[in-house]
């Protein structure tokens, strides 16, 4: 289940964003040893202008600044270390394909507990972690 929302402004150079996404849930799908059909990722642009941070309105994504923007959501099955783990990969990986600095990239998590999420028609419930 892991859904990945990230949000920059428009990156510098010409991205092909469908390689890059691909890239990313494969690679996360591979380091996180959890299978592809799972994972889910939007990447979505801050319209110019429209981000301030560090004092400043900022109008183009950097490699330094301002920071890309991570929400990684996943259910309560996981331990605490589980979960740092995936949100340490999800940044390594988005830092190795998109190019932009590891210390740049901010991810929050989110952990959905069992009987709160509606998919495929019914509320989804799993079993207890352990």
């Amino acid at each position: 289940m892991p859904i990945v929302h990230i949000r920059s402004l428009a990156l510098p150079n010409a991205i092909d964003m469908p390689s890059l996404l691909d890239k990313l849930a494969n690679t996360f799908a591979q380091q996180a040893k959890i299978q592809l059909e799972h994972i889910s990722i939007e990447w979505n642009y801050i319209q110019p202008g429209h981000y301030f941070v560090n004092q400043q309105v900022h109008h183009q994504q950097q490699a330094n600044q301002p920071p890309l923007m991570v929400e990684l959501f996943i259910p309560d099955v996981h331990s605490d270390k589980r979960q740092q783990q995936l949100v340490s990969v999800l940044a390594k990986v988005i830092h190795q394909h998109s190019h932009i600095a590891l210390d740049n990239i901010f991810v929050s998590l989110r952990v959905a507990q069992s009987g709160s999420i509606f998919d495929n028609g019914r509320i989804v419930t799993w079993p207890k972690k352990g």
